[in-house]
């Protein structure tokens, strides 16, 4: 009998392990499921599809259980469809395991059998106890198998994990303020975010007397065409870099004809992070008539949650500028 056994995995721990080998013990062979494979850089699940299977992977190689098979498998949004989905996309088998009541249910509903999995001090081997414990810098490592903690090292889970900042209405509100008080104008030159600077700077009733324009320039093109930057810089340094960023800002400023350029250029992921430029990476630029300079960040979470942390620092630092001057 071939068995599916499913779950997230956000990340394997020992608990997981420990319910692999008993369904084991009961199969001829086991495939394991990774649920949810499309989602990543959540607060619930920080690891990738492809992460995820790789890890698994790697315990599985160590402990010689080469039998042993690892598929993706995506969310459907159509629940009880979802098991004809499964049936689709994996070879075919006999059993289902797993502990959500849900999942077992809807296998169980279109003729599967089904089991839920008896797990080992289950309060203590949680993803979500692993997890909270990474966000909270407690100790975790001995709540996974070696390789895990291994590999979750080498794609710096910790530093994935940290706390998301949010965003604040008043934040754009005291922009509003600061730039009404001291009559100056700003313009924004905006990559990563895709114009939700711009978007939360017009929220604020009456910013037509301090805001200017806002570009997209999202392309590499339209950077040197619309922002005057460098081609050989772009080139050399590339798109997500301080001297890219700092062009951006006092490219638009000039253009706009403002008191201050802000631009900002990142990689929001899921893809295109590299081990120098991970994804999360951000680098802004401020431009006044006095001096352009630019700022480095890392954020955590996915693409949504990185865009509106790289909108909330640039807002603030545009405070901290006015606040100066």
């Amino acid at each position: 009998m071939k068995s599916l056994f499913i779950g997230r995995f956000q990340p394997f721990h020992k608990g997981h392990l420990a319910a692999l080998e008993q369904i084991s013990s009961k199969s001829e062979s086991v495939m394991i499921g990774v649920g949810s494979a499309q989602k990543s850089r959540e607060e619930a699940n920080p690891l990738t599809g492809g992460e995820r299977i790789s890890m698994i992977k790697r315990v599985l190689m160590d402990r010689g259980m080469d039998d042993v098979e690892v598929y993706p498998i995506p969310d459907l949004e159509c629940h009880p469809a979802w098991p004809y989905y499964v049936e689709a996309i994996l070879p075919e088998f006999q059993k289902v395991y797993g502990n959500s009541h849900t999942v077992l249910k809807l296998f169980s509903d279109v003729g599967y059998a089904t089991e839920e999995i008896e797990q080992v001090d289950r309060d203590k081997y949680s993803g979500t106890e692993i997890r909270r414990r990474v966000n909270e810098g407690k100790s975790w490592k001995y709540l996974v198998p070696e390789e895990v903690a291994e590999f979750l090292e080498e794609i710096d889970m910790e530093e994935r994990m940290k706390p998301v900042l949010g965003t604040k209405s008043e934040t754009e509100k005291k922009v509003a303020h600061l730039l009404t008080k001291t009559g100056k104008r700003i313009a924004t030159a905006e990559s990563c975010t895709g114009g939700l600077i711009a978007s939360r700077l017009t929220d604020v009733p009456g910013s037509s007397a301090y805001f200017v324009a806002g570009l997209v320039t999202y392309s590499n093109e339209s950077k040197v065409e619309l922002l005057g930057v460098d081609q050989s810089l772009l080139e050399k340094k590339g798109a997500v870099s301080d001297e890219v960023v700092e062009q951006m800002a006092e490219g638009v400023r000039k253009d706009r004809c403002t008191d201050i350029g802000l631009s900002t250029s990142g990689i929001a992921g899921p893809g295109g992070g590299t081990e120098e430029k991970p994804v999360g990476t951000v680098h802004m630029g401020l431009s006044t008539e006095k001096e352009t300079k630019s700022r480095s960040f890392h954020f955590g979470g996915n693409r949504e949650a990185v865009k509106k942390q790289t909108s909330e620092k640039a807002l603030e630092w545009i405070i901290e500028e006015l606040e100066e001057t």
